[in-house]
């Protein structure tokens, strides 16, 4: 599946799309990646799962699953091609316009 865009408003620079993601070895499953502030703030929703995003600009990402606590993560590339953009448990493929 393709990325696809699905709303870009007039003001701020929020990015909705729609791609692919899994949670562990679960199958593939759509998925929507809401970008609030490009390389500082996102949100990958999947089901009734949000999962969210923040990176301070020094390496350091953390991410919480709905109202959870937040946790340090360490992204990672993942799979033969198409590679996938991991987060702990949580895989995204597709364009993922974070930078």
């Amino acid at each position: 599946m393709a990325a696809a865009l699905v709303q870009s408003p007039d003001l701020g620079q929020e990015l909705w799309l729609k791609t692919e993601c899994r949670v562990g070895p679960r199958a593939w499953s759509a998925c929507e990646l809401e970008v609030q502030e490009p390389g500082s703030r996102w949100q990958v929703l999947l089901g009734n799962q949000r999962w969210s995003f923040v990176h301070d600009g020094s390496g350091n990402v953390k991410m919480r699953l709905n109202q959870g606590p937040w946790q340090r993560t360490e992204p990672r590339w993942d799979g033969p091609p198409p590679e996938a953009l991991c987060w702990g448990q949580l895989c995204a493929r597709g364009p993922l316009p974070l930078d």
